[in-house]
């Protein structure tokens, strides 16, 4: 069955979905006066909802200071449905399933190195195809799925993926299951994870540096994804940088910056062939010279990244995305300084680690699709 924007048709009704979502439990009264919409049209809306499934009652509030009959409560319906997103890479696919309110049911990772492209897709399918409903009321509502490279209008411009540039799988597998799909780029949906899992933080302008083999960044601009032309917003890694040892020599981002070119920088600098990670952070926590200067570099690079896009787009909030801050926390404060020397003294934009390096694009296309499903593509939804 496929839920969209068609189901909530007026803005009255999304808005009055959208409070018993964000702050629910919630009466009716009180949907009546956060909205400043009079009780009758709340009421009526409130009823349609409760009919359809999309929202419960759960039992009384607190009656008001003057006494008089308790308030019902309602919030959303957790099992009217749920969504999946998808983590797609060359080396594997990694499938979560989330309820309505953002809450994972189940996570599951594919290797797919020794599969054909036509195999990796067969397998998407066949596990959205069989999966459970999970006692929900209308099962699998929408799928999103996110990528490397550019995303643009829902179709794969670019992608490090073999022959999947220009295929149109949201297409593809829309006719084949029937539900809304949605494709993004993994920078990106880090960032709608940021502006929607933050407790409670509000951040309406974001941006997600996320550092993989590659270096990324997403953008969240008055609380909606920026895109930019074509879908290229973001692609730092290409960007060229001043090397600050050799005059008059540039590199790209990537070769200063990401998590690849670190490790290759730290094996060279221990003459070794693979890294003892363990060893690594007690080299850098007793301060060894060697191992030092190249998170020194590192530190010095990708300060100057986040200088620019802060500049650039202004945001309530940098968020960093890399297993590396999680090995060697410490480098955080030595970013936000260096970061801080960059830039204007009047815009210090804070700087923060991610909560969830592993799973942020993941969640942030749980959030895209569920708002998607629900016809909520405009309005804010906040998950804990």
């Amino acid at each position: 069955m496929i839920i969209n924007k068609h189901v909530m048709r007026s803005t009255n009704e999304k808005q009055v979905l959208q409070q018993v979502i964000n702050e629910g439990p919630i009466s009716r009264s009180q949907i009546s006066r956060n909205l400043n919409l009079n009780k009758v049209t709340v009421s009526d809306i409130y009823n349609q909802l409760l009919r359809a499934q999309f929202i419960k009652e759960i039992g009384c509030g607190v009656s008001t200071k003057n006494g008089g009959r308790k308030p019902v409560m309602a919030e959303l319906n957790v099992n009217y449905g749920f969504v999946a997103s998808i983590d797609m890479s060359d080396q594997a696919v990694k499938l979560m399933y989330s309820r309505l309110n953002g809450k994972i049911l189940h996570f599951q990772s594919f290797k797919t190195t020794d599969m054909t492209l036509t195999d990796v897709i067969d397998l998407i399918e066949d596990q959205l195809r069989n999966v459970d409903d999970y006692g929900t009321v209308h099962g699998l509502m929408g799928v999103a799925i996110a990528l490397d490279g550019i995303i643009y209008e829902n179709k794969i411009l670019r992608t490090p993926i073999k022959c999947l540039a220009h295929f149109d799988l949201a297409k593809y597998l829309r006719d084949k299951l029937r539900i809304p799909v949605l494709l993004e780029k993994k920078s990106s949906l880090t960032a709608v994870f940021e502006r929607d899992f933050h407790d409670n933080e509000i951040f309406n302008n974001v941006v997600s540096i996320v550092v993989r083999d590659e270096i990324h960044v997403g953008i969240v601009a008055d609380s909606h994804l920026y895109a930019g032309h074509e879908g290229e917003a973001g692609e730092v890694g290409t960007t060229l940088l001043e090397d600050r040892k050799l005059e008059n020599h540039m590199e790209s981002a990537n070769d200063y910056v990401s998590e690849k070119a670190l490790w290759q920088h730290l094996k060279v600098a221990k003459n070794v062939d693979r890294l003892d990670m363990t060893q690594i952070k007690h080299d850098y926590i007793n301060h060894d010279p060697v191992v030092a200067q190249v998170f020194d570099d590192f530190v010095y690079y990708l300060s100057k990244v986040i200088a620019n896009v802060s500049t650039a787009f202004a945001p309530d909030v940098v968020v960093v995305n890399t297993s590396i801050l999680e090995t060697i926390p410490q480098l955080l404060t030595e970013i936000r300084d260096t970061t801080a020397k960059m830039s204007s003294p009047n815009r210090q934009v804070p700087i923060i680690a991610t909560k969830n390096v592993q799973s942020a694009a993941l969640l942030g296309g749980a959030s895209e699709i569920i708002h998607q499903a629900l016809g909520l593509e405009s309005l804010k939804m906040h998950f804990l």
